[in-house]
């Protein structure tokens, strides 16, 4: 499951990747950022800013332990997620003005 392109979506995806990840985290890293950060994109959060913050708090973490060689589009998703995460910040804070 780690050295081929495919990636599990879903529910399915995060309680995978999230089992995987403890165990290998330079491994399976991007794959539960990016399943972290497709459910923070989801309609089940969609309504929720708090929620999505904390997925992709989540992201953000698992983007930590992406290897420095591991492709661009890898090392990439520190940048969307950090910016994702800027936004909900700017929406909560004006929320909370």
């Amino acid at each position: 499951m780690s050295h081929n392109d495919r990636i599990l979506e879903g529910e399915e995806g995060l309680r995978v990747y999230r089992i995987l990840f403890t165990a290998s985290p330079r491994v399976y890293a991007f794959k539960l950022a990016f399943v972290l950060r497709e459910a923070a994109e989801g309609p089940r959060v969609a309504h929720l800013p708090k929620a999505r913050q904390l997925l992709l708090e989540e992201a953000k973490a698992a983007c930590a332990h992406i290897p420095a060689d591991a492709p661009a589009y890898q090392r990439h998703m520190w940048d969307y997620t950090m910016s994702d995460l800027r936004q909900i910040e700017r929406r909560l804070g004006q929320a909370t003005q």
